[in-house]
């Protein structure tokens, strides 16, 4: 595997272009910070040069050797071929997602899936149904959504046809993967029935206005008063957790008030489902990061290196102190890269394929 970080598009151009043509190399995973440079005709025009499968996205920010980095890429040299899909249209309702996934994957010998989609595509709950749907188990999931913090939809996949947006990436691999998933977020209040909600938009909670339950059981639970002036500072530390049988909650990361007091969540909030408020601390998400990353490396395949997607609100949330995170998940012998993600998409090999929110993924990848 190798791993080259370039702080320029023109430095990127020459390690695409000598990474494709080494004799050690059969794909590449490409991870960049926004740069208006990366959605011009002639970088795409470098990628559809490219003799090699190419996959991967632009990330609010990437991680190299355990450090941020907010410019720049990484291209990620792979000693093993690929087997890329792309999947377009991904916010048209009458996209059949299954009919775009070669379930016999598995069958192939194939273990470990990469996956990336525009975090602001509409059907991303459906399409990671989809491919749950059809892989089950058999296939390791790790990767996230790609895109900016501004909301603003725009291309953002990187494929051998050049930078896509409202779309997904699928690279599935032979090689295994081990992964390790926490959040770190506790309970404070709840359960409470989802009783309206529509895709991300969460309208009522026990048939009161969201915000206002919201809101009382945070003043009730932390003593701090919630208004819509100050929601933004406070949904940092207050979110929703959609509760699993026997398993850590799903994080909802919940991201605008409506006048109606319906609330607008990273991720789709299922009516019926049962959810809590949630409330960290800088030392549990620490300790979280701690526990996917050792998780990760606990019975991995001679690892070779760490992939690691992490949620870009963790790293708002946390501040200054992000850097104890870093810390958490770096390994001295292993190098390390990734991105914070808006929104974490990961398996553990066991359980089911979700679409999380301010969580910690840490990948352990052997013979890559």
């Amino acid at each position: 595997m190798e791993v080259t970080y370039n702080s320029t598009v023109d430095g990127l151009r020459e390690t695409l272009a000598s990474t494709a043509s080494s004799d050690s190399v059969e794909g590449i995973l490409l991870l960049a910070a926004p740069d208006e440079e990366l959605l011009s005709d002639d970088f795409e025009s470098v990628l559809r040069a490219l003799d090699v499968p190419i996959f991967g996205g632009i990330f609010p920010e990437i991680l190299y050797q355990g450090d941020r980095k907010d410019t720049g890429a990484l291209t990620v040299g792979l000693s093993t071929t690929p087997d890329v899909t792309t999947v377009t249209d991904l916010s048209d309702p009458t996209t059949t997602f299954r009919d775009e996934l070669d379930p016999d994957l598995p069958a192939k010998g194939y273990e470990t899936a990469f996956v990336f989609v525009d975090t602001y595509a509409t059907n991303v709950e459906e399409f990671i149904e989809a491919l749950f749907r059809t892989y089950s188990v058999e296939l390791n999931f790790l990767g996230g959504g790609a895109g900016t913090v501004d909301g603003d939809q725009r291309p953002v996949l990187f494929t051998n046809e050049g930078v896509i947006e409202d779309g997904a990436v699928i690279a599935t691999l032979r090689e295994p993967i081990k992964i390790g998933v926490n959040h770190g977020w506790q309970e404070i209040a709840g359960p409470f029935r989802v009783t309206e909600a529509e895709g991300s938009t969460l309208s009522t909670l026990d048939g009161k206005p969201a915000f206002s339950v919201y809101g009382e059981a945070i003043g009730e639970a932390a003593g701090e008063t919630v208004t819509k002036k100050n929601f933004f500072e406070s949904a940092k530390s207050y979110l929703f957790g959609i509760s699993r049988m026997a398993a850590e909650q799903i994080v909802r990361d919940p991201y605008r008030v409506a006048a109606d007091g319906s609330m607008t969540c990273f991720g789709e909030m299922p009516e019926g489902e049962f959810v809590t408020v949630l409330q960290g601390d800088p030392d549990s998400l620490v300790a979280a990061a701690q526990a996917a990353h050792d998780h990760a490396l606990s019975g991995a395949r001679r690892p070779d290196a760490l992939c690691v997607f992490d949620c870009v609100s963790r790293m708002l949330y946390l501040d200054e102190e992000f850097d104890r995170e870093l810390d958490a998940v770096r390994s001295e012998t292993l190098p390390l890269f990734g991105a914070l993600t808006i929104g974490e998409i990961a398996n553990d090999g066991s359980g089911h394929l979700d679409y999380y929110n301010k969580t910690a993924v840490v990948g352990a990848l052997s013979d890559v």
